[in-house]
């Protein structure tokens, strides 16, 4: 009979350890999801960055390639230092 009531402790005593062990899984995993969700939603918002950042990077890009053309030029020299072609009439309003 003792040997009965030895065996089947340690049935129950190994039972508890896998349960335990299961549970602790089970937890373990649920973080895990919790995490990865996370990240998940950070990976998104790194990848909408990236694109705007690609966006004015294109805009930027756009807008070196216009400032150094000739229209760019000859209108900041129009418009800042008041230059104006040889064959140009200038009309002034009178104040």
């Amino acid at each position: 009979m003792k040997k009965r009531n030895k065996k089947t402790f340690k049935i129950r005593w190994n039972a508890i350890f896998i349960l335990i062990f299961l549970l602790m899984i089970a937890f373990k995993s649920y973080d895990l999801q919790k995490i990865n969700k996370e990240l998940e939603a950070q990976k998104k918002e790194y990848s909408k960055q990236i694109e705007m950042a690609k966006e004015e990077q294109e805009s930027l890009l756009e807008e070196k390639e216009y400032s150094q053309s000739k229209e760019y030029i000859e209108k900041v020299a129009r418009e800042k230092l008041g230059l104006i072609k040889e064959d140009e009439i200038i009309f002034m309003e009178k104040n």
